[in-house]
């Protein structure tokens, strides 16, 4: 599947148009990967049928439990598919602590847990990112995400290589969760993804105008054509074990 980062509700509708599978409601302004406003959020769960998934970013959590679980009762209540709970200045037991208490806040609601991990966290003294299947499996959360939070040029597979997140997203599957990458990836890194085989990929710079994940914004154009790429390896019509250099795509002014 195919998961498209959008701010507002003119790219969800950009996302979907190009054939995004869940669109995730996050706010750039608020750190990389900052949460939106409420409304934002109905305006865009209201545009979809329950078929489109809209996902909800908490991106980098305070280390306050009670905090953390009121604001996923939120993302419950506005009928988010899923709502993502990331770490970084964390120590493994207060992170647990804090799904836990998330797990706790969601009876009710169909929303599902995602627990989200930073390639990069070790540059900032974070949770190791190779222990984000065991903090879903102790915490009963629904799925895993491993994201990066420099934007800087690097990206997901700068900070962990292919073996360890095929390994980790294998684990995943094997206790029943739903798995997904994302960090700064783009088309470039498709045949490792499909090699890697998460149940879903997650972009943004890589279908917004101009390559610019803060500048520009999403255009369906593009999340098509990355969608088609996806598809084509994903059949076998690109070889993802051949070694070829994958196409590069041809994005809006």
């Amino acid at each position: 599947m195919l998961m498209v980062s959008v701010q507002n509700l003119d790219e969800a509708k950009e996302s979907v148009a190009g054939g995004a599978d869940i669109v995730d409601v996050k706010n750039l302004r608020e750190m990389v990967i900052g949460s939106n406003f409420p409304p934002v959020i109905r305006e865009v769960r209201r545009a979809f049928p329950a078929g489109v998934h809209v996902s909800v970013t908490l991106g980098v959590v305070p280390n306050q439990a009670g905090t953390v679980a009121l604001a996923v009762y939120g993302a419950g209540a506005l009928g988010a598919t899923s709502v993502k709970v990331g770490f970084i200045q964390s120590d493994y037991g207060t992170a647990l602590r804090i799904l836990r208490e998330s797990r706790r806040a969601l009876e009710g609601f169909d929303t599902k847990l995602i627990a989200a991990t930073f390639a990069d966290s070790p540059l900032y003294a974070g949770i190791d990112p190779r222990l984000v299947v065991q903090l879903a499996e102790e915490s009963q959360s629904d799925g895993i995400l491993i994201d990066t939070l420099v934007k800087d040029g690097r990206n997901l597979f700068d900070f962990l290589d292919e073996a360890t997140l095929k390994q980790l997203v294998m684990e995943g599957k094997e206790l029943g969760m739903s798995t997904a990458l994302s960090g700064t990836l783009q088309i470039a890194n498709l045949n490792q993804l499909v090699r890697i085989n998460p149940d879903i990929v997650g972009v943004r710079g890589a279908v917004c105008t101009r390559g610019d994940r803060e500048g520009g914004a999403v255009d369906s154009t593009a999340v098509a054509h990355l969608k088609d790429e996806l598809r084509q390896r994903l059949v076998g019509q690109i070889d993802v074990y051949d070694g070829s250099a994958p196409r590069l795509p041809t994005l809006p002014a």
